[in-house]
């Protein structure tokens, strides 16, 4: 019984260590600009490219930043998740090719980086 006390204690400290390096993470990054542009109009769907320009301040090399679309009141309308290898020090655009509802496209006032 005492193994199987140790073996879950021991999982969920290394989880809860993951977490905190993930949170961490998010620290080592600064996303300078998000554009987005549309590639395709389709009648009931846009597909757009999604661009951040991101600069990685710490060692790291895989990054994922995450970024919504928000209308005129401030609600998140759509997710975006853009991920790439950057050295440290390097400023990189990192890419999406998403598909959003021309109605959900039409409220979109800006796109933001949510940490």
């Amino acid at each position: 019984m005492k193994i199987i006390t140790r073996v879950l204690f021991l999982w969920v400290f290394a989880l809860g260590m993951m977490a905190a390096v993930t949170a961490v993470a998010t620290d080592e990054v600064s996303v300078l600009k998000i554009d987005a542009m549309i590639t395709e109009k389709g009648s009931d769907t846009y597909s757009l490219t999604v661009k951040a320009f991101v600069k990685n301040t710490e060692p790291a090399d895989d990054i994922t930043v995450n970024v919504v679309a928000l209308d005129d009141k401030g609600f998140e309308l759509y997710n975006a998740t853009l991920s790439g290898s950057l050295n440290e020090g390097q400023t990189k655009v990192l890419v999406a090719a998403i598909q959003i509802p021309k109605a959900v496209y039409d409220q979109v006032i800006k796109w933001v980086w949510k940490k």
